[in-house]
């Protein structure tokens, strides 16, 4: 379902979020601990997303809530971003939870800037593939889906986090550079936001608020 001139699409030049499949907006906020709860226009969300992406000082202290998308409820920030080092571990736990609770959770980032992508896939309190473009060694599980699919159309049989970084197999497969990237996953395993529109149409209202701080 495609959004109409009134819902402008979600995008950033580094788009982090969370996937969580449940319907209930209100159950997500609250498990994640999240505080400081104000509702914002879709407009005004999207337009915020992009703001904090960009914000150098505090990238991880807000996060955007969205309406309910085909089941899923996504929670967008830098705080869910997989490839910043100090958020990495963090969100993996807080999406393995997750996965327990509601069922399936998943973590995504996507860069507009060739920066890299990253994805989590989580079932029931398991993580089945755990991928960093820019940090191979950080991988968990088994490729499957659209990234087992074009390796091995690649010709690459095992996993990329295992190639000699120096053959031409690893420098001819990125996820960038491979048409798989993040986007590419979710519309496989969940939903893209930056093509879909919420349930209830361009007028839903998105929730801002401000992230739980970890040790």
């Amino acid at each position: 379902m495609g959004t109409s001139d009134s819902a402008p699409l979600i995008r950033a030049c580094w788009l982090s979020w969370l996937a969580i499949e449940t319907v209930d907006q209100a159950e997500v906020v609250e498990a994640l601990g999240l505080a400081d709860a104000r509702e914002a226009t879709w407009a005004d969300g999207v337009e915020l997303i992009d703001e904090v992406a960009h914000d150098e000082e505090e990238p991880f202290s807000t996060v955007v809530v969205i309406p309910p998308m085909q089941g899923w409820t996504l929670v967008v920030g830098p705080y869910f971003g997989l490839p910043y080092p100090q958020q990495t571990a963090h969100v993996t736990d807080l999406c393995r939870e997750l996965s327990a609770r509601f069922g399936k959770a998943q973590l995504f980032f996507h860069s507009e800037q060739n920066d890299g992508e990253a994805w989590l896939i989580a079932e029931r309190g398991r993580i089945l593939r755990r991928w960093i473009s820019e940090y191979p060694a950080l991988a968990l599980g088994e490729p499957f889906g659209v990234e087992r699919r074009l390796l091995d159309a690649y010709g690459i049989t095992g996993k990329p986090e295992d190639l000699d970084p120096s053959s031409d197999l690893a420098s001819d497969w990125a996820a960038t550079w491979g048409d798989c990237w993040a986007t590419t996953v979710a519309e496989e395993c969940s939903i893209n936001p930056t093509t879909a529109a919420a349930d209830t149409g361009p007028i839903s209202s998105m929730v801002v608020a401000a992230a739980p701080t970890f040790e």
